[in-house]
């Protein structure tokens, strides 16, 4: 520990140790070098026991996602439980990142860099993981290359360390056929929620759960095979697959330990289970759902399961789990959470809030039927599960169960057959074996066993190492108790009161501490008990001399050396238990009790002093860590208020004013410490007292719920030892939070009504507001605390002194009319109505903040009995909030049909009630597409042709908002289609602009004019294009609808809706050209040809495009507001699209000229075609065809060619047309030349009538080839 550092730090550390040591002993003062965490093996460690988050069913999840190689191999067998450990891999873990650091979690952040460091408890807030799938691995791991093939597919969850001490490698487990039978049948029923086993001390509870463990997806024996001469194994073959089966139900699992406090806190557990239950393969989608919610894995990280883990509970598990069952995502099967030692978490019962048990027993209303749950408690603590819905199951009635007595029976039959020592020594001394003596030894000792496997096992234990010799068949030799058996055993380890007290402070240390202690920090804590004569500094002696006098042992003058503390700890074997994590624990909760307490006519000897324990950790973390972290401070102020270190102070020094100061001069800063995450929500009332006599502040400002100073939090989770505390030492009751919520709000708006009166007993303002203008009165009756409300109205509302800010506070009469309209608004009726008996209240007044009635705002969030006591009061139906909005106009609008009806029935409210705009309630009903409400408004007499300010009806509103049902009811109920507003627009105008195609179809087949022209001269598709609403635009097209000028102007800078225009231009055209009406179709190319935007310097031309602009809505013209960059990317992805168009139009407008016989035209057109694309053999071919009706046969093979060229890679039909196309006007040609060349010739019959044949021939040729290619280039 020492090493690296130079003498005078090693001078200055001993000084502050106490010790004064000549070189030899400080020399020898050391901790092995060779103690690292790379060597966790230990051979007390138990195979069965439990493994941690990084289990073998996260990795079987892992490889089955990712089928890759690995350079890893996993081993299973029992011969590598001492290297089944890994590094916790993330710094950013949650205890790394939250101010909670939990000693054995493995979200415990490690260097893992310094082997050194870990040797220094100073840094020793680390652990260790423990993982099945990890075989023989020698020397350091980095954590960086082994979990790097799956380091993305972890959460930032991580589960508890957990691990049962036991005495042997692999201990035995035999029986309990009968109990996983009826569990498993328990956990197969709907009936109950799960099942509560309970058991006296050693009864086995805890072994039949690691049992469970380790055959579960979490175990190594999962899928071990049973071999036949396994000792351990062929007593339970044939019960073999039933448990199996019973384990495979195993999600999750919480092991309590009494000397482990992070396994008995709420908090904890939550987080841990949720972990375990993400690496569950039964609840794979549990853990594909995390990954994607972010939100919920901050619900469930380490802070957010401190400050609210019912919350973390129900939102971070219990209800994605249902969630994912009912869709189908988790197998119908039952699943089961295993807790073991519920009794355990009892004796860390905190100050303030539950225990694990009673957590439970609140949560149970919220977990879904097919999560079970297997929890075990000790039968004397059963009062504390009273209330759990669980099958209740006794280990304990072992003289009316025969099951139970033949388990301990097979039991004690096996050790005996087993072990020759045994045998032996029962047949007293005798080489032969004595059957009958061992069939009556095993019924006395199951007799004495009253059930207890444990006790059975101890006695067996000493019998076979021959600490007790049978000398009689009366067997009188026997214990009785397994506080007997703990008596022998320590009479026989230290059989002088010197060797005892060599070790009990050992004892107490270990006892005392709240977390299994390291060789490292036992030792220390061991030796800062020592007062030797040369103790260095004055308070040193004092710290030592004011315990002294309460001390029976007597006290070692001089260190104890390494070496000499090993020696000692040696004579613990057995009863101490190495971990994994190189920390130490009981073998049993029975020992650890035993050391503690007798029960009545037990010997009294071997009892541990915990104060001892308590002072030399406390003394250890003031000398060896200093300054102490916040939660150091807070583990130091346990050790010494239980250590009684000043009980013998001078009179005129107070104990608890000593206690304070030590606190004081070795942590670093006390109101950190006092504003803990953990001690601000579950505080330790005593060392919070310790820490504010040290000088913390009460008034400290901690980083949650909102920035808030200690006494809000306190106020806010009702925790009155908490508030009386700070209040005692002057915290102010006037500070607020970032919300500028004071004490007496958020204790108000809890129902904490006792934190109330307290706060208003301290001088808390009861009109003071927070950021929203509301006092505690009105949050009070927002949350419904009936009882708070009373308190408060009765109390004295008196304004708070001149110099604060008293002209912001409220008086009781404005706070009760608050309070009224903010209770209307949460329909807490009774909270109301005492409002209501108030005579400074009055029912129709408006809210100062809000700007709401009573009756306004009940209507808004639909809370009829209360508008049934409202009106009953004597609200108005016609007194309007602060927007002139009526209540039957909010109830219409928030489509509340009961309310409407009732407030129609009052009074006979007016149904064309409008509002400042003019819309009618029916209007509003139809913006909104309330179909009820609104056939309920017709059936009053709502008129349908009633219209606001801007002439719409009810429809024309309907077909605004796009609301088709709404629409549809009005139009069958007789609403005119037709009717224009004051501008023009029809309902078909309205749902253009509003884009619903389905709307605008039914308008259309209800006779809506679709060429309706506006006052601005705009058509309906003209409005649908303004607003790019590309569907609309179809539907339209389809019916018919004509392109005139607008339409083109509004299609303008939009190229969707111009490819669509053109389109369909397109299509048009073609049409027509199959008909053979070549005039129409060849206007229609010609007219898109000119739409078409210019490609050629797109930029300006998109520009000039989009100068103006349409509003859609009403027509004018608007100044355009576009984006360059966006104007130039969209004109550059649709130039091609365009261009592609061009070619297109002009290759059909040139076929049209051809047939037309304008073939000059069709010429020049084939050639604009060329020009855009050079390198396709359309247009050559177009131009080809025109050149040869023409004539000009040379020309015309020249462009056949470059299309023939140009072709090839198109289909061979098209090659073989235009080969037999170039083949034809290669004879043409021929036939050209030769015609001259013949012309002397032309008198002769025979010459010509063979010239006539090829005429003919060639001809028909060419008649065959141009119809094929009419067909390929029809567009």
């Amino acid at each position: 520990m020492l090493n690296g550092k130079s003498k005078s730090s090693q001078d200055e550390l001993q000084v502050r140790l106490g010790f004064f040591l000549e070189n030899n002993s400080r020399r020898n003062l050391r901790a092995p070098a060779n103690q690292s965490c790379s060597s966790l093996t230990s051979a007390n460690t138990s195979p069965v026991s439990t493994l941690t988050g990084s289990s073998e069913a996260d990795v079987s999840r892992v490889l089955t996602m990712q089928e890759a190689a690995t350079h890893h191999h996993y081993h299973t067998g029992c011969e590598s439980i001492g290297s089944m450990m890994s590094v916790s891999i993330s710094e950013q873990s949650n205890a790394s990142s939250s101010p909670v650091s939990r000693r054995h979690s493995v979200t415990t952040s490690q260097s893992g860099s310094n082997v050194d460091e870990l040797l220094a408890f100073k840094s020793r807030r680390t652990t260790v993981r423990r993982s099945a799938r990890s075989g023989q691995i020698k020397g350091p791991i980095d954590p960086k290359i082994r979990f790097a093939q799956y380091r993305q597919q972890q959460l930032t969850l991580k589960p508890l360390f957990f691990e049962v001490p036991t005495q042997e490698p692999d201990p035995l487990f035999i029986g309990r056929h009968w109990l996983v039978r009826e569990l498993a049948t328990a956990v197969q029923s709907t009936d109950s929620p799960g099942v509560l086993l309970s058991g006296n001390l050693g009864t086995g509870k805890t072994a039949l759960l690691l049992q469970l463990v380790e055959y579960s997806c979490f175990g190594r024996r999962k899928e071990m095979p049973i071999a036949e001469s396994d000792g351990i194994y062929c007593q339970i073959n044939v019960a073999h697959d039933r448990l199996r089966s019973l384990a495979s139900h195993v999600v999750a699992y919480h092991f309590c330990q009494a000397d482990n406090n992070s396994t008995c806190l709420i908090p904890d557990f939550v987080h841990s289970l949720a972990a375990q239950l993400c690496q569950a393969p039964q609840l794979a989608a549990y853990h594909e759902f995390l990954l994607g919610e972010h939100a919920l894995q901050h619900v469930l990280s380490v802070k957010e399961c401190i400050a609210d883990p019912e919350r973390a509970m129900v939102m971070g598990i219990l209800e994605p789990l249902a969630t994912l069952r009912r869709v189908g995502k988790i197998s119908a099967k039952n699943c089961v959470i295993l807790i073991d030692a519920l009794c355990e978490a009892e004796y860390h019962r905190p100050d303030h809030g539950d225990t694990i048990a009673s957590f439970l027993q609140r949560m149970s209303e919220h977990f879904p039927s097919w999560l079970k749950v297997i929890a075990t408690i000790r039968t004397q603590m059963l009062e504390f599960t009273k209330g759990l819905p669980y099958t209740k199951m006794s280990l304990d009635a072992w003289t009316s169960n025969e099951s139970l007595q033949k388990d301990i029976l097979e039991y004690i039959t096996f050790r005996i057959n087993q072990s020759q020592s045994i045998q032996h020594n029962v047949a007293g001394g005798r080489e032969i074996v004595n059957t009958s003596a061992h069939f009556k030894f095993a019924q006395h000792l199951l007799g004495l066993t009253k059930g207890s496997f444990l006790f059975a096992k101890l006695t067996l234990d000493l019998i076979e190492r021959g600490n007790l010799v049978i000398k009689s068949s009366s067997f009188k030799v026997l214990p009785v108790s397994l506080a007997q058996i703990f008596l022998l055993n320590f009479n026989l380890r230290f059989p002088t009161a010197t060797a005892y007290e060599r070790i009990s402070n050992i004892l107490a240390v270990c006892l005392a501490a709240l977390y299994p202690l390291t060789l490292t920090e036992i030792f220390y804590s061991l030796n800062a008990l020592i007062a030797g004569e040369s103790t260095g500094g004055d308070g040193e002696q004092r710290e030592r001399s004011a315990g002294d006098d309460d001390r029976t042992e007597a006290t070692e003058t001089s260190a104890i050396d390494w070496d000499e503390f090993l020696c000692r700890f040696k004579t613990l074997t057995g009863f101490l238990v190495k971990r994994i994590d190189n920390t130490y624990m009981f073998f049993h909760p029975s020992f650890r009790e035993w050391l503690l307490r007798r029960d009545d006519g037990e010997s009294t000897k071997f009892l541990c002093d915990l104060r001892n324990g308590h002072a030399g950790i406390a003394l250890r973390l003031s000398r060896l860590q200093a300054p102490l972290d916040p939660d150091q401070a807070l583990e130091l102020g346990h050790h010494i208020l239980k250590a009684h270190l000043y009980r013998s102070a001078p009179a005129h020094h107070s104990p608890r004013d000593l206690q304070a100061y030590w606190v004081a001069s070795v942590t670093s800063c006390v109101s950190s410490a006092l504003s803990t995450l953990r001690n601000v929500y579950s505080p330790n009332i005593k060392v919070s007292r310790l820490l504010l006599l040290a000088g913390a502040s009460p008034d400290h400002v901690t980083p949650f719920l909102g920035n808030a100073p200690i006494l809000c939090i306190a106020a806010h989770e009702g925790i009155l030892p908490m508030v009386n505390l700070l209040l005692e030492f002057g915290a102010s009751v006037e500070q607020t939070n970032s919300q500028g919520c004071t004490p007496l709000i958020l204790a108000a708006s809890k129902g904490h009504c006792d934190v109330v009166r307290q706060l208003v007993a301290a001088g808390s303002c009861l009109g003071q507001t927070d950021t929203s203008q509301r006092c505690a009165l009105v949050h009070a009756a927002i949350a419904g605390r009936l009882k708070v409300v009373k308190y408060l109205v009765a109390c004295d509302w008196l304004p708070r002194a001149e110099g604060g800010s008293g002209a912001a506070d409220v008086s009781l009469e404005q706070a009760a009319q608050q309070a009224l309209i903010a209770a209307a608004g949460q329909g807490n009726t009774e909270i109301m109505e005492d409002f209501l008996d108030m005579g400074e209240v009055q029912v129709n007044r408006l809210d100062v903040i809000t700007g709401e009635t009573a009756l306004t705002t009940a209507c808004a969030n639909g809370h009829t009995e209360t508008i049934a006591i409202l009106l009953s009061r004597g609200a108005s139906t016609e007194v309007r909030n602060r927007k002139e909005m009526a209540p039957l106009l909010i109830a219409v609008k928030e489509g509340h049909w009961a309310i409407v009806e009732r407030l129609l029935q009052h009074q006979a409210s007016d149904v064309e009630l409008r509002e400042a705009n003019g819309k009618t309630a029916l209007m509003v009903a139809a913006e909104e597409g309330h179909v009820g409400i609104i056939e309920l408004l017709l059936n009053r007499g709502a008129s349908l042709i009633a219209q606001d300010k801007d002439g719409l009806t009810a429809l024309s509103w309907a077909c605004l908002r796009g609301k088709q049902q709404a629409a549809k009811c009005l139009l069958e109920r007789g609403a005119d289609k037709q009717h224009a507003d004051s501008t023009g627009r029809t309902p078909l105008d309205l749902a253009a602009y509003q884009g619903s195609a389905s709307l605008v179809q039914m308008l259309l087949d209800h006779g809506a004019p679709i060429e309706h022209v506006d006052i601005n001269g705009m058509r309906p598709l003209d409005r649908a294009i303004a607003c790019r609403n590309v569907q609309v635009v179809q539907v339209f097209l389809k019916r018919g609808a004509k392109l005139g000028p607008a339409t083109w102007a509004m299609a303008n800078g939009k190229p969707e809706i111009m490819l669509i225009l053109l389109n369909k231009l397109l299509e048009d055209g073609n049409t027509l050209y199959r008909k053979n009406r070549l005039q129409e179709a060849s206007h229609r190319y010609q007219y898109a040809l000119k739409k078409i935007p210019v490609v050629t310097g797109a930029s300006e031309s998109v520009t000039a495009m989009m100068t103006a602009a349409i509003d859609p809505l009403t027509g004018g013209t608007v100044v355009a507001d576009s984006n360059n960059n966006n104007t130039s990317s969209t004109s550059a992805a649709s130039n091609a699209t365009f261009q592609q168009l061009r070619f297109n139009f002009l290759l059909n407008l040139s076929r049209c000229k051809r047939k037309m016989n304008d073939v000059a035209e069709a010429i020049d057109l084939a050639r604009q075609a060329i020009e855009i694309k050079p390198n396709a053999y359309d247009g050559y071919y177009a131009r080809s065809k025109a050149l040869m009706e023409h004539g000009n046969y040379a020309e015309a093979l020249r462009d056949a060619s470059t299309a023939l060229a140009r072709a090839q890679q198109t289909s061979p039909e098209i090659r073989d047309t235009l080969t037999r196309l170039h083949s034809d006007l290669q004879k043409r040609q021929m036939q050209v030349f030769a015609d001259t060349a013949n012309s002397a010739l032309a008198s002769v019959g025979l010459v010509a009538s063979a010239m006539e044949n090829v005429r003919t021939v060639a001809g028909a040729t060419s008649r065959s080839i141009a119809e094929s290619m009419d067909i390929i280039t029809d567009l």
